[in-house]
């Protein structure tokens, strides 16, 4: 058989067998498919321009659906992502499952008053830094634990603070005990801490 010839069907076999286990993985991983915030973000923000060209985010919150611990690794099943349009009260929401629009809904004139430019997100090149490296940095920074039974693992989101111009994400945990949730608020921009919160609200009951 000709050299070349041989060395063709080799890298044809190869192709095969490597398509067939991405083809495996993929199925494996389809229904449990993680993503970071700005991923999410991306994903919803795809979605919302079809509603309309002019939608722009207010916020994001990563939601706990899932039945053990997760966002160890900055990332999450689940998200509820929030877009709307500067100087009205239309909001429309994007909610993602395993890496898919789940679901999408329009709630033309629902709040309560004018949101002005101010409280949006309007360019999402200024998000400079994501989950997986502002979850590290806040473990670095302060004790932080997963929940394990409600808001289990590690959630996250993302808001405007409009007086001081400022993305803010916010990477949330436990104290050591599980009693009450803790909070860490990040520049998106630039990655510095801007503050911590303990959550006393949210403190949890337990059973005598």
């Amino acid at each position: 058989m000709n050299n070349k010839l041989y060395i063709f069907l080799l890298i044809i076999f190869y192709l095969f067998l490597t398509g067939c286990t991405d083809q495996k993985d993929l199925q494996d991983t389809k229904s449990n498919f993680k993503l970071t915030l700005k991923q999410a973000i991306e994903l919803a923000y795809s979605d919302a321009v079809l509603w309309n060209k002019q939608a722009k985010l207010i916020d994001a919150i990563s939601i706990d659906n899932d039945e053990k611990q997760t966002g160890g690794d900055g990332k999450r099943r689940y998200w509820n992502i929030t877009f709307g349009l500067p100087n009205t009260n239309d909001f429309y929401l994007v909610n993602i499952h395993d890496g898919k629009i789940n679901e999408h809904v329009a709630f033309p004139n629902e709040g309560e008053e004018l949101r002005p430019k101010e409280y949006f997100i309007t360019n999402l090149s200024e998000i400079k830094y994501d989950t997986t490296e502002l979850l590290k940095k806040a473990k670095s920074l302060t004790n932080l634990y997963p929940g394990d039974v409600f808001a289990k693992g590690y959630n996250f989101g993302i808001t405007k603070d409009p007086r001081k111009n400022i993305i803010l994400i916010k990477i949330i945990g436990w104290d050591k005990a599980r009693k009450k949730m803790k909070y860490l608020l990040f520049n998106g921009e630039t990655g510095e801490l801007h503050n911590e919160f303990e959550k006393n609200q949210y403190k949890r009951e337990e059973n005598h």
